[in-house]
């Protein structure tokens, strides 16, 4: 008997370039939970998985996906190795990048350096840096969000975290534009391209030289100290490995926390009864957070993996070489999974999200990524008490985002 595929119910399709997809993708995903949850989109090339229960079980399958593949399928971000060489080099042997024991290797020398109770003790740190890009909008009336204040936290926080010297942290800023800029090549004019990749090799030759000072000099709870020290069973990491992970954190962490502050702040502000809430209990911020990702979240196309072999799930099969897009977006809001989906629950028991991936894949930034958002968003409500919407957000191109342009709010009581 021949599988049937969920390609061949002509009442669904997926459009995620379609007008208002991006405001609102979620009548769409449930459309393909109920009627297709596996469905062949021919415009991707690629198989969408929109429940819970399939998405986890490819994302903890390593033996049968894999999130490696040569030639990307997005057109948008083909060429990225043409562009800018040195940075897709870096990528190579990035963890976005490895697989099997490569990635298990990387991933259990970097966990120590990551974990919540490492990341807690950058919160000064953290703090120092949210301060002092609040202090300099004092004196505004309005702003965008996005712009005037998550796009600047992650450059700076990366940088913080490092200990880039004195004097040299313009640099490392035009580096990780240029690393965040040149991830998505499609979206660069081609008069761009000549001053990023010096950008790019500038900062690498940065990144290096802060890499050998660290191995000459180690600094006592230093996140880059502990990276270079961190053994296990004799093995360590090499500077090459070292720069990919400094890259994979520049442009893994960037637009993650970018846009988890945006959609934070947008979630809250909308919801008077919320804000009064989290003005007096800035600790139900935490659930605030999960909340958004798991409500809200800024993912438009999802996780990619490509099948190690064919595979048979859910009543199709899935030939060795296909793509899988997992749609976390859909997955969380899962209703056999998360009752009551499309409610906004702040109390809501989250331990099943997937928002940060799933299995050996998981990312390893989450617990940055959250406590950045935490330190930006209740900085940002207590400095400026009369935080108000100006207006709905605005949303620009991106291939597999819901990118958030334009978050404008009102500072003060008019």
């Amino acid at each position: 008997m021949s599988l049937q595929t969920p390609s061949q119910s002509p009442s669904v399709s997926f459009a995620p370039d379609a007008p208002g997809y991006v405001l609102d993708p979620y009548p769409a995903l449930a459309e393909l939970r109920t009627k297709a949850p596996l469905y062949y989109w021919p415009e991707g090339r690629a198989w969408l998985l929109s429940r819970y229960e399939d998405a986890t079980a490819v994302l903890r399958d390593a033996r049968r996906f894999s999130p490696n593949r040569d030639e990307w399928e997005f057109a948008a971000i083909a060429g990225s190795a043409a562009l800018i060489p040195e940075l897709a080099e870096l990528n190579k042997g990035g963890l976005f990048a490895l697989s099997g024991s490569d990635h298990a290797r990387v991933r259990k020398l970097v966990s120590p350096a990551l974990t919540p109770r490492a990341i807690e003790r950058l919160r000064p740190e953290l703090q120092a840096v949210v301060d002092d890009i609040l202090n300099d909008l004092a004196g505004r009336d309005t702003l965008n969000v996005v712009k005037d204040i998550s796009d600047r936290i992650p450059p700076r926080v990366i940088g913080s975290m490092l200990k880039i010297p004195k004097g040299r942290e313009t640099l490392f800023q035009r580096f990780t534009e240029a690393a965040i800029k040149s991830f998505l090549p499609g979206l660069l004019r081609p008069e761009e391209v000549p001053s990023l990749r010096e950008d790019v090799r500038e900062g690498i030759a940065l990144v290096r030289e802060t890499i050998e000072d660290r191995r000459r000099n180690p600094l006592p709870d230093d996140i880059l100290t502990t990276l270079i020290q961190t053994e296990e069973q004799g093995d360590r990491l090499n500077t090459s490995e070292l720069l990919s992970l400094v890259a994979a954190l520049i442009v893994g962490g960037f637009e993650t926390t970018v846009h988890l502050i945006g959609f934070t702040v947008y979630n809250v502000l909308k919801r008077p009864e919320l804000l009064t809430q989290v003005k007096a209990e800035p600790e139900l911020l935490k659930g605030v957070i999960e909340e958004v990702l798991r409500f809200d979240n800024f993912g438009k196309l999802g996780i990619a993996r490509y099948a190690l072999e064919d595979v048979e799930l859910g009543g199709v099969t899935i030939k060795k070489g296909q793509m899988v897009l997992v749609l976390l977006n859909s997955a969380l809001r899962d209703e056999s999974v998360f009752p009551k989906a499309d409610v906004f629950d702040v109390r809501r028991n989250t331990n099943a999200s997937i928002a940060f991936g799933h299995g050996m894949h998981f990312c390893l930034g989450a617990s940055l990524a959250r406590l950045e958002v935490q330190i930006a968003v209740e900085t940002l409500l207590k400095r400026f008490p009369a935080l108000r919407l100006v207006k709905e957000p605005s949303f620009g191109p991106h291939p597999v985002i819901r990118k958030m342009e334009s978050l404008e709010v009102q500072l003060n009581q008019q």
